[in-house]
């Protein structure tokens, strides 16, 4: 017996640097890299494209990486960068628990090869949140599933958000800062991706920005960013599209705002790179808060808005996919406790909040499109519509005004039975399906055989317009691009259908009351 120990544990210490050297290697351009290998997708996590956003990098662009020597360990997720708590009970879409810091410039790759010579589709995702909120780790966008799947590159990143990101301190600075670091931190993500993803079986004459809601919006920022040009060839804007961003009064607003929360004067902007991370953080706090920190025109690294008053030339060859979910508001109306008990005198008086003078015609024009709604379902409809459709109209619009690459226009009616089936289909519900990460999103999505269906046709779209830029395959039901005469729309639902100009007599409301503004 001891003998057949001996021999054991010889044999075990034997095999230990073989099962080490089965860890996948990669080489960038600033170091080398250890990562692990699950069901043949080979993962790489919390990895640097930047370096630490904290003390005299702070509100200016990111700096370079360090090499370094050796192998580094890149099987955990890094930090998630500065943001307070989400405070919106009942908010259906969850978020990382994971530490924050300012050491936040991380990115996450799933491949299921290493070669070079592979050449797989790219795919970059930048989460939602807002501009305030969220990471590349939140729990739905593990990237195994869609990068096995469909045999394509999944990258996710963390960059700065809220006042970290977006701040802007003013002329005072006197030119101490960067414009849009948040941004400019995505930028720099993509120049990592074109220097190194070809060691992780990328191609980088092929990646796509895939985001939602926030995400969408950066990606709307991003295409008329010179910086960003040429990084990126293809764009999915999921319920994030943003015609217009934020301007610089409505920037020096915020500062403003948060140098009287902090007692301080304009003059004294300097000293906001010396306090604490965790004071700052209160500063930004606050949902009304946070939903003012936005990329701002700044004239230099964003010139113009993306699609406002027209499509910048930077978008033309770009083609896009972009779409909305049916029933947007509900995931944010469910943490109302009063949004059950709607009724038409709160109904009207939402529709004048957001239509002005046209309220009793919205609110017609919704009970005329779904009768048998109660007016809680009519709410969410109107607020989803006023926050959501008309903005990716507007982008479709001014995009195809521009020739060029096609747009290609979805709407998700799938419906989720969770919560009783009141949700409908929600603000992020495509989430699980568009990472095949539906075994970890009970929560958002339930599960069966239709969570299913949905998953496998949401992927396959996906990585089609990743692989070629039309969404189109087999399986899939013949989808033409969008324009003005025929408003082509794919509809996501189970099974999946295509239509012509959805709720035209809705889209021409919206026009006429955004045209009021």
């Amino acid at each position: 017996m001891k003998h057949l120990l001996a021999a054991t544990a010889a044999l075990a210490l034997a095999a230990a640097p073989a099962l080490a050297q089965r860890a996948p290697v990669v080489t960038t351009d600033t170091g080398r890299l250890s990562g692990a290998t699950a069901n043949g997708v080979h993962s790489f996590l919390g990895v640097h494209y930047g370096a630490d956003t904290g003390g005299q990098n702070r509100f200016r662009a990111p700096r370079p990486v360090a090499p370094w020597q050796g192998v580094r360990p890149a099987t955990k997720f890094g930090d998630r960068c500065p943001q307070p708590p989400l405070n919106m009970p009942g908010f259906i879409i969850a978020f990382s628990d994971l530490p924050v810091s300012e050491d936040c410039l991380v990115l996450n790759v799933w491949t299921s090869a290493l070669e070079p010579k592979a050449k797989k589709p790219v795919m970059v995702w930048l989460h939602g949140g807002a501009f305030g909120f969220g990471s590349g780790s939140d729990k739905y966008y593990d990237g195994t599933t869609l990068a096995k799947r469909e045999d394509v590159v999944i990258v996710t990143l963390n960059h700065r958000l809220n006042g970290f990101g977006y701040l802007n301190l003013g002329p005072e600075a006197k030119g101490d800062f960067d414009a849009n670091a948040g941004q400019l931190d995505i930028v720099a993500a993509l120049k990592w991706v074109r220097a190194n993803i070809g060691q992780f079986g990328g191609d980088p004459g092929n990646v796509t920005l895939f985001g939602q809601s926030g995400g969408g919006g950066k990606i709307s920022g991003l295409i008329a960013m010179p910086a960003a040009s040429g990084l990126f060839h293809k764009a999915i804007i999921q319920s994030g599209s943003d015609p217009r961003l934020g301007t610089e009064a409505e920037s020096i607003a915020a500062r403003d705002a948060v140098l009287a929360s902090l007692k301080l004067k304009p003059t004294d902007v300097a000293k906001l790179r010396d306090l604490p991370m965790a004071d700052l953080i209160a500063a930004f706090g606050g949902k009304a808060q946070l939903l003012t920190y936005r990329p701002w025109v700044d004239g230099t690294v964003l010139p113009t808005h993306p699609f406002d008053p027209v499509a910048t030339p930077l978008a033309k060859n770009i083609p896009i996919m972009m779409g909305t979910a049916r029933d947007e508001a509900t995931s944010v109306l469910l943490s109302d406790p009063t949004w059950p008990a709607t009724d038409d005198t709160k109904l009207n008086f939402m529709g004048t909040i957001l239509t002005g003078p046209l309220a009793q015609e919205a609110v017609a024009l919704y009970k005329a499109r779904a009768p048998g709604d109660k007016p809680m379902h009519l709410l969410a409809s109107l607020l989803g519509d006023s926050m959501f459709l008309w903005g990716a109209v507007t982008l479709a619009e001014r995009k195809t005004s521009l020739g060029g690459a096609p747009v290609w226009m979805y709407r998700t009616d799938w419906r989720t039975p969770v919560q009783d089936g009141i949700l409908r289909s929600p603000h992020g519900v495509e989430l699980p399906f568009v990472f095949g990460t539906v075994g970890v999103s009970a929560d958002l999505v339930g599960s069966g055989p239709s969570q299913d269906s949905m998953a496998a046709l949401m992927m396959h779209v996906w990585a089609n317009f990743a692989r070629t830029g039309n969404p189109n395959g087999k399986g899939i039901p013949a989808w033409a691009p969008y324009d003005e005469r025929t408003r082509t729309t794919f509809i996501f639902n189970d099974p999946p259908s295509v239509i012509h100009d959805p709720d035209p007599q809705i889209r021409e409301f919206w026009g006429r009351v955004k045209a009021r503004k």
